[in-house]
């Protein structure tokens, strides 16, 4: 047996099971050239990129945004991202075409700063223009994760209203007057790749409320689904109410509702919806926005979201 028997011998028979062994695959080949010498070629697996680390429109229909309309979802954001979002409510679209259906008329703002502690807690603080109203909550996800079809997440936001004292008009008055607390048990489904249904239980508690008989403590319900029609476009719809019969809430006859379009780019989101809530805090648009159910009284919202 020469040299260069030997050497293809123990490439073929010794080297290339030990490649095999701690790193090949069944693509591991050898390929003889015009030297006679043996190269061992190894094709390696692509490389999965997690889904956390996509580009927006590539990440699963759970984890598009934080919020959909005006409530909160499922979503937590991946450990260390920052996210700014600018929320808009104009006018009734029924202030006619003098008024561009409501766009001349800002109805209320909200500017938001949200971040990821870690890959299932999400925190954020935001202020409305609507009662001067500061907000901060932290997001759990119980359940789920970025792969998985189910999520259930916790949400606790805690409320200030931000108008002056003389504003309220009481004595004595104190600071605590001025907080609200929700909490909701968030759940969501993917079913298939394109449709996420959703659904939220949860109290909004107030400290102070305006009639004697009135309970602080509210139970209240929403929902939310969002089709994605293409990968870049995602058609969103949701609905909330109060839950009667448990205790003596606030006079609510119309759920808030909302529909509207999500459009994505690697690092935005862009939302524009037509809804009957004016407010984008939780204990105002789950309990005491005055709503309506006639479509002309519908007033258009724009959100503006920016990943980092």
């Amino acid at each position: 047996m020469n040299t260069i028997s030997i050497s293809k011998w123990f490439a073929t028979y010794i080297l290339a099971p030990i490649v095999s062994l701690f790193g090949g695959n069944n693509d591991t080949y050898t390929q003889k050239n015009n030297s006679d010498s043996v190269n061992i070629i190894v094709e390696q697996a692509p490389v999965k990129v997690a889904d956390f680390d996509k580009p927006l429109p590539e990440t699963s229909a759970n984890f598009k945004s934080l919020r959909l309309i005006t409530g909160q979802t499922t979503a937590t954001l991946p450990k260390g991202t920052f996210e700014v979002s600018i929320q808009h409510r104009f006018g009734t679209i029924s202030s006619g075409a003098e008024n561009l259906w409501g766009i001349d008329n800002l109805n209320s703002m909200r500017i938001g700063f949200d971040f990821a502690v870690g890959n299932r807690l999400t925190i954020g603080a935001g202020r409305s223009s609507l009662q001067k109203t500061y907000n901060s909550y932290a997001k759990w996800n119980l359940i789920g994760g970025f792969d998985k079809k189910f999520q259930l997440s916790l949400l606790s936001d805690l409320a200030v209203d931000g108008r002056r004292n003389a504003d309220w008009g009481l004595d004595p008055y104190f600071f605590t007057h001025r907080m609200m607390f929700t909490n909701q048990l968030l759940a969501s489904y993917q079913a298939g790749e394109n449709l996420v249904l959703g659904v939220s239980p949860g109290v909004v508690h107030f400290n102070l409320v305006d009639a004697s008989d009135r309970s602080n403590t509210m139970p209240v319900i929403s929902a939310y689904s969002r089709l994605q029609l293409i990968p870049k476009l995602a058609l969103t719809a949701e609905a909330s109410t109060i839950i009667q019969g448990i205790n003596k809430p606030y006079e609510k006859s119309t759920p808030s509702y909302g529909i509207g379009f999500e459009y994505f780019t690697p690092r935005h989101v862009f939302q524009i919806n037509l809804t009957n809530s004016r407010s984008m805090n939780e204990p105002y648009f789950l309990v005491t926005d005055p709503t309506f159910a006639s479509i002309d009284q519908f007033c258009l919202g724009f959100n503006l979201i920016r990943r980092w």
